[in-house]
């Protein structure tokens, strides 16, 4: 019977030990608050035995102090700078849906205006694109009508040089003709006598 007790008070005695090392090694840290849609009540010792010190809001802040041999309890200071006791399970890293709507309010806002900045963006750059678009398809009119106007001009150039070929090839045939024309006529005109050979 004494060896039972022996060993659960040397048990007991491990136990605070390991909580006391715990408890040294734990540091403040206000990176801790009271989890949401309740509230607590703060005690004077790490118990719901203890003197009530007042209630913790939901939300609250909080800097974690220590934590009973049974983690069941942790020592914290709230934001009114009162010291106590809270039930552990009610302690949470998670910052508060109250502390966490001005930021996401601010974050929302923040992507609305980048929001907008991108849209008037997006529309500067669709009316770049139409703009370039309609320049295209006039540059491509222009480039047709001028294709158009080469080809006319080219026509009547090559028109023109056919023309002025068939002139003088016409100019050449008539000069030949009347040469020839002019030969012929010669040949047939009577050569006038020498009127010496005549009195001879």
């Amino acid at each position: 019977m004494i060896r039972k007790w022996l060993a659960v008070a040397l048990f007991a005695c491990s136990c605070q030990a390991l909580a006391l090392q715990e408890s040294d090694t734990l540091e403040a840290s206000s990176s801790h608050y009271i989890r949401d849609d309740l509230f607590i009540f703060l005690h004077t010792g790490p118990g719901r035995n203890y003197r009530i010190l007042g209630s913790v809001e939901a939300g609250t802040p909080i800097t974690v102090l220590d934590r009973d041999a049974d983690a069941e309890f942790t020592q914290v200071t709230d934001d009114e700078g009162r010291k106590g006791w809270v039930e552990s399970k009610y302690v949470t890293t998670e910052m508060s849906q109250a502390e966490k709507l001005p930021i996401l309010s601010e974050q929302l806002a923040q992507s609305q205006t980048s929001l907008q900045t991108t849209q008037r963006e997006n529309a500067n750059l669709r009316q770049q694109l139409n703009d370039a678009r309609q320049q295209i398809t006039q540059l491509t009119t222009d480039t047709e009508q001028q294709n158009n106007d080469i080809k006319r001009l080219s026509a009547q150039v090559e028109s023109a040089d056919k023309d002025e070929l068939v002139t003088w090839f016409t100019r050449g045939g008539i000069v030949a003709g009347a040469g020839i024309l002019l030969g012929v006529l010669l040949t047939y005109m009577p050569k006038k006598r020498n009127r010496s050979k005549e009195w001879m």
